[in-house]
């Protein structure tokens, strides 16, 4: 009975072990498409700019909860040991009892909150006893409390609040990371699709370099083969030897950068273990996204008012301008602080006194603090507009290379057609030659790896007029969103 149990167990591990996921199967593949909308969300660089974004807009939540109610509760019990001076009378010699005992207490409740503007709603509540002992009856509790409600407002300048400034401050900073993102993310899904394109081409590289390590194997044994008949001589083995390891290096540095080329799409689209993606070029995703590209027309011939729309549209210039735009503000800020100022306050002190109360303060004197302040705001303000000049400059330089790299791609794109077109046109002429015997079936194989390099160049060409154009597109804001 247990040696039938044992083989019932024993069984049911080895069907149950079946059906466990291998290592192989727990690999996951992924398509470009979904490789690159994973890239999107979970690249270092972009993160970094979610995170910071996340962080703004935390301090701007810090910033309205401030402004919102504030209650701060203290409550101070006290107790006294000993006894009172004047419960002493002359000449009696103190005694413990029941007034070497006693308690006090201290109560403080304030609140504060901004209604609207700079007008601001404060009251105070304080109750303070001597001694809970004696506490009598309720008109004298009364008289231990003090309280008031107090109603402030600034009249002159019309400045902002503190609050107010970071606020602003905040919220600047904030559009300009959404600028900065949106920009992002598309430079990084360009960039995505250039590695891929990359190593597509690298896998090709490398399946000729093992092409040609065959070859160069043949070659070698025919010219022993040779030499065994006496038909050649050792400096051909040489020779063909030296082919043979040439051949061998160049398949294992192919292998290296392909390796390594695969590594670095991983990590810059922050791949988790375990999965891949599969490359290969006839996907429909890059293929639709060619034929946008291919079809995008450019007026080279009113480049000029090309280069200023970019520059309208460029992330980078939008940004500067709200730089420039907060010191401004800044400079506004900093005159207000050296004007008089007058403030207005009203409100009721427990039990019955009303007042209404009028603050009115100048700077006499200040060493000339307040006019070397503004001339600061006002050289930060200059420095910035001469930044965004050179930016600009910056940018047309980088429009203008942009559009006559593209312009010389599809000139490189033309030529290495053409320089395709004369290599099959070769090895069809070679073809003919080798099927007749005039040539040996050496010749016809390396020229048949020429062929398939000269279809890579010419892959690789268009490869970079398609990438420099996606450049292009997003440069001039023909791109939107996400690829």
């Amino acid at each position: 009975m247990n040696y039938s149990f044992q083989v019932m167990i024993l069984s049911f591990c080895c069907v149950f072990m079946l059906f466990l996921p291998t290592e192989a199967s727990e690999i996951k593949e992924l398509s470009f498409k979904e490789a690159i909308q994973r890239g999107v969300e979970k690249n270092y660089d972009l993160q970094n700019i979610r995170n910071s974004i996340t962080e703004l807009e935390r301090n701007l939540k810090i910033l309205d909860a401030s402004e919102s109610l504030q209650t701060d509760l203290s409550v101070t019990p006290i107790w006294y040991f000993g006894y009172k001076e004047e419960d002493i009378e002359e000449g009696e010699v103190p005694e413990i009892g029941d007034k070497s005992f006693t308690s006090a207490a201290r109560v403080n409740l304030k609140s504060s909150r901004k209604i609207i503007g700079n007008i601001n709603l404060s009251s105070e509540f304080t109750w303070e006893s001597e001694d809970l002992n004696q506490q009598g009856d309720l008109e004298e509790i009364l008289s231990q409390i003090n309280a008031n409600l107090k109603l402030e407002k600034n009249i002159y300048p019309n400045s902002w609040t503190e609050n107010e400034k970071q606020a602003y401050s905040i919220k600047n900073n904030l559009q300009k990371r959404l600028e900065e993102l949106r920009w992002e993310e598309m430079e990084k899904q360009i960039e995505f699709i250039r590695d891929y394109l990359n190593i597509i081409r690298l896998q090709e590289q490398f399946e000729i370099a093992g092409e040609r390590v065959k070859l160069a194997e043949e070659e070698l044994s025919r010219v022993r083969k040779k030499i065994e008949l006496e038909e050649g001589g050792y400096q051909q083995e040489t020779e063909a030897q030296i082919a043979l390891e040439d051949a061998r290096n160049q398949l294992f540095n192919q292998e290296k950068n392909l390796s390594r080329a695969k590594k670095q799409f991983s990590l810059l689209l922050n791949l988790p273990e375990g999965t891949t993606t599969k490359f290969e070029r006839n996907v429909d995703f890059i293929q639709g996204l060619f034929s946008r590209m291919d079809t995008m027309d450019i007026d080279y011939e009113n480049q000029k008012n090309l280069v200023e729309e970019i520059l309208e549209n460029n992330y980078q210039v939008k940004t500067s301008q709200l730089e420039k735009e907060e010191l401004i503000k800044e400079l506004e800020w900093t005159e207000d602080e050296g004007k008089p100022t007058v403030n207005l306050s009203g409100g009721h002190q427990f039990p019955s006194n009303w007042f209404v109360m009028v603050n009115f303060s100048v700077k006499l004197a200040d060493g000339g603090l307040q006019e070397l302040e503004e001339e600061q705001k006002q050289e930060n303000i200059r420095q910035k507009e001469i930044a965004i000049a050179y930016l600009k400059e910056q940018l047309k330089l980088e429009a203008e290379q942009l559009m006559d790299q593209d312009q010389y791609n599809q000139l490189n794109l033309d030529n290495q057609l053409l320089a395709l077109e004369k290599e099959e046109d070769k090895a069809e002429i070679m073809e003919k030659q080798y099927q007749q015997g005039a040539i040996s079936e050496t010749q016809w194989k390396n020229e048949m790896l020429n062929l398939k390099e000269k279809e890579i160049n010419a892959k690789q060409a268009e490869d970079e007029w398609f990438v420099n154009r996606l450049q292009l597109a997003h440069f001039i804001g023909f791109l939107q969103g996400k690829i």
